[in-house]
């Protein structure tokens, strides 16, 4: 049996945040301190931000500081609440909240502001854990431009904007609305994951994974961010596995841009 840890950072669309969430400001003298100096934030009392994730742990993190106050989380409907943010000392990179000893399957967890006085709860990161069977695992990262992706011709080009900042300085894009791409791989797949980026120019975009319902994604954000998950699966089995993604702007230009993938195998 192995473990093995996935990060989601605070901008990954895999992070469900409703209206009243935005990202942190620049502005803030301390916002250095958050995990790669990004994180998002609400003073809204009920905000709430929920992620799903299949393993056995997962972590919370965000900081505690003097403007925080208390909030809820929730785990598969239980809810746990008492929790606070509020710290005299700015402290960052903190465990907001963690549980383990979970069951291996999907889990959906949210966190709510509960405080009153526009005090606020952040989120800098998730972090989970999730079990495979055997000790041997090996991951592979493909390209972009692997053969294994299969791309809507015309619709897609290779020179996104920022291509010198992705992953081997190559990337695909498209701007054109319905436009797919699909990876295939037959493996002993533990996990696949796919990178791209977020931003202002990026929109909605749908994932399908072999016969199961497409689920849509956000990926604008306010600035652009580079090697961003935007999906995750695993304990997919052995087997040919197509994993689908499709542009679904909102407005004209909208792109969806592709940077490489993650496959973990036994």
């Amino acid at each position: 049996m192995s473990l093995v840890s996935y990060l989601l950072d605070d901008k990954s669309p895999l992070i469900h945040y409703d209206s009243t969430w935005a990202p942190g400001s620049s502005m803030d003298s301390l916002a250095d301190q958050y995990f790669r100096g990004t994180f998002q934030t609400s003073n809204v009392t009920g905000s709430v931000a929920t992620f799903s994730f299949n393993g056995t742990a997962f972590w919370i993190y965000g900081a505690k500081r003097s403007n925080h106050g208390t909030y809820t989380v929730a785990v598969d409907g239980a809810n746990f609440a008492g929790n606070t943010g509020q710290s005299n000392a700015n402290l960052f990179q903190q465990v907001l909240f963690n549980q383990s000893g979970l069951t291996q399957k999907l889990h959906t967890v949210s966190i709510m502001n509960t405080a009153t006085g526009s005090l606020y709860v952040d989120i800098d990161m998730v972090v989970w854990q999730t079990e495979f069977n055997g000790t041997q695992l090996v991951t592979e990262t493909v390209d972009d431009a692997d053969p294994r992706f299969l791309y809507q011709e015309p619709a897609w080009n290779t020179n996104p904007t920022g291509v010198n900042l992705f992953n081997n300085g190559t990337g695909h894009s498209t701007s054109v609305s319905a436009a797919s791409v699909t990876l295939t791989f037959t493996v002993s797949a533990e996990s696949q994951n796919i990178f791209g980026t977020v931003g202002p120019g990026n929109g909605l975009y749908s994932v399908s994974l072999d016969s199961q319902p497409a689920i849509s994604y956000n990926a604008t954000t306010y600035l652009t961010f580079y090697e961003v998950m935007l999906y995750h699966a695993d304990n997919l089995g052995p087997g040919q596995h197509q994993l689908t993604l499709v542009n679904l702007p909102e407005t004209n230009g909208q792109t969806l841009n592709i940077d490489y993938a993650l496959l973990t195998s036994r």
